[in-house]
């Protein structure tokens, strides 16, 4: 019995810290409607400061946790003045991106000064040892954690709920204009908000501090998890954030009295089945359904230059001529990761539709095959088919569920989809290799081609791209593609005509799978090994900058961002080992400076306006302003 209250305490722990992290996130969307990525690099700085404070430089625990908390609150303030600010009034798309970049750059950052050893932050004396609670001996610092999260959470709620400072925050988040007029200051409450929010986060950290090891990449887990509840207990809610935390740290304990690897996963799998019952969340926060994640969109005049015979014709030029250029398998990874670019960018800039889960299909195609392959000795073509074909079906029964979700929603739940593919690949290391990876992939030959020849199998996956693209131009040109890009723009209407929408991203979302599992299938082929690193969430965030680089919609701009961030990653490789802090720089870059894209900026300076200044004609599918999409599905004025 003891034994079992302990582990309920520890949910009730764990919980806590969730409900302080999933609160500052809470807070921050629903005033400024800004979904913070960094928000896990802020609990993670909050850990390494409170460590540094009290077992380096002698500072109370106390102290250190105030301090730990003011000055993620301060770093948080900064980035919103600096950059955040700057991106307000445009698509969620922008800011998430922004933070996803952000986040990369500080943990890399601390990585660098810290390095990567884990340290323990030491409890205090007068919060050793353990106290009775009759049924179990508990330690006191876990129950001070819990007294203090309840609290705060408590606490909040209060604040913004039942006085006038948090009735004025509100009404900046909801009518910061009327606001203004009554003399509020609008901005003051937004800084002084994001301070507190990140606070929050850090004030997770310092706490957490003494309870697990403490390093750079501590946050990456945390802040999966923060997604999951908050969008279960409903975006923008502080109740909802505050409860869904500690109900998700329960049923992680309980999950774990019956198997204990399942503890993470649960998360995931609850938020599922919340937003399958209750797609608004637990406690029907913001409705952010019609939130659209439209990134930068193109003209009809520079969507026909990127869908003509003479690009293509001039991209297969560029193309047949790289392995010549760089290392064969290097120039491999570069077409490979265009594809699973493209694929990513057939939801995103087409269909309307951000997904942060395309490496579970990536990822699934390359374990399938390479599982066929080496422990059951199957044929290489026939493995590859198999891994395409169950990667597949899996998209097209998950599309069922995930496209009835839109905006921020469809990206959490294909997060936490790929998150859960993550847990499965790993719990069978007898199949998979587990962390070690799978070995042994041996590429035969092929109908009288050597695919051991690093040059050849390069041109075989170089066909095999081609016939992606091809088919992926005359979907676009086909009525299904025009319908599709219609939809993106104006559901309502295209619904009026007769088009079922779901339908259309299911087939979208399914279509782009087909794409990503083709790249990973011959990706693990190309290296003749697959790691987890391929179904990690990092993977999902490789082809999302690559294509943002390039340029979102252009067909080709993914395996030119695919070039450069490669190229770039095996030029620093041999000098440096900060992969994600340039990483990271490259997508503030792109949200920040060119937002189409390096084809897209080209295109447009040298096609759009040179052929005509004045607005696009009524009807084109594509908004010319890249800061502006009309909500009516007609170009909006630029």
């Amino acid at each position: 019995m003891s034994y079992y209250a302990i582990l309920l305490f520890n949910g009730l722990v764990t919980g806590g810290v969730l409900a302080l992290m999933s609160l500052g996130m809470s807070i921050i969307f629903g005033m400024m409607r800004v979904v913070n990525f960094m928000h896990g690099a802020m609990f993670m700085l909050g850990a390494i400061i409170a460590v540094i404070l009290g077992s380096h430089l002698g500072v109370s625990l106390w102290l250190g946790f105030l301090i730990s908390a003011v000055l993620v609150g301060l770093l948080g303030v900064i980035i919103e003045r600096l950059l955040i600010r700057r991106l307000y009034g445009l698509d969620l798309a922008y800011i998430l991106i922004l933070t996803f970049g952000l986040s990369l750059i500080i943990e890399d950052v601390v990585r660098i000064f810290y390095g990567v050893t884990s340290a323990p932050y030491l409890v205090p004396d007068l919060l050793k040892g353990a106290v009775s609670l009759g049924f179990a001996s508990y330690p006191k610092y876990r129950l001070f954690v819990v007294v203090v999260s309840v609290f705060l959470c408590l606490g909040t709620y209060l604040a913004l709920e039942r006085t006038r400072l948090g009735a004025l925050i509100r009404a900046a988040s909801e009518r910061p204009d009327l606001l203004k007029c009554f003399g509020g200051n609008v901005p003051l409450l937004v800084s002084g908000t994001f301070f507190f929010a990140s606070a929050l986060a850090g004030l997770a950290g310092a706490l957490s501090a003494p309870m697990r090891n403490v390093s750079p990449f501590m946050g990456e887990e945390m802040i999966n998890f923060v997604f999951a509840v908050v969008v279960a207990g409903g975006m923008g809610s502080i109740a909802g954030s505050a409860i869904m935390g500690f109900a998700s740290g329960l049923v992680s304990a309980i999950a774990a009295i019956f198997y204990a690897p399942a503890a993470s996963a649960v998360i995931y799998i609850l938020m599922l089945v919340v937003l399958l019952i209750r797609p608004g969340g637990i406690f029907q926060g913001i409705d952010i359904s019609h939130f659209a994640l439209h990134y930068t969109p193109m003209t009809e005049r520079a969507r026909r230059v990127f869908l003509s015979r003479p690009t293509a014709l001039i991209a297969l030029a560029a193309a047949l001529l790289l392995p010549w250029l760089v290392y064969p398998v290097l120039a491999t990874d570069i077409i490979l990761w265009g594809l699973f670019a493209v694929g990513f960018d057939l939801l995103f800039a087409i269909g309307g539709l951000l997904s942060f889960g395309q490496a579970a299909y990536w990822g699934m195609s390359a374990y399938v095959t390479g599982i066929l392959m080496v422990k059951f000795g199957a044929p290489m073509f026939l493995s590859l088919l198999a891994g395409v074909a169950l990667s597949t079906i899996v998209s097209l029964l998950f599309g069922f569920i995930a496209a009835r979700k839109k905006g921020i929603y469809f990206s959490m739940i294909t997060f936490a989809f790929a998150s859960i593919v993550y847990f499965v690949v790993n719990q069978f290391p007898d199949y998979t290799g587990g962390e070690d990876g799978l070995h042994g992939l041996v590429r035969p030959t092929l109908l009288g081609l050597d695919l051991k020849d690093d040059r050849i199998f390069y041109y075989v996956c170089l066909a095999a791209a081609a016939l992606v693209i091809i088919t992926t131009i005359r979907l676009l040109k086909s009525p299904y593609g025009l319908a599709l890009l219609g939809a993106r723009e104006n559901e309502q209407r295209m619904m009026s005509l007769g088009y079922s929408v779901y339908g259309l991203r299911v087939k979208a979302y399914v279509f782009s799978a087909v794409v990503c599992s083709i790249g990973g299938a011959l990706y693990a082929l190309n290296h003749q090994f697959v790691t987890l690193e391929m179904v990690s969430w990092r993977a999902s965030g490789e082809p999302i900058m690559m294509t943002l680089l390039g340029g979102a919609g252009t067909i080709f701009g993914p395996f030119l961002g695919s070039g450069i961030v490669l190229l770039m990653r095996n030029t620093l490789s041999s000098i440096t080992d900060n992969g994600s802090l340039f990483l990271g720089l490259l997508f503030v870059a792109v949200v920040l400076l060119f937002r189409r894209g390096i084809l897209g900026e080209i295109v447009h300076h040298s096609v759009d306006r040179a052929t005509s200044p004045d607005m696009p004609a009524k009807g084109e599918l594509y908004a010319a302003n890249p800061n502006q999409i009309a909500t009516t599905g007609e170009v909006a004025d630029a």
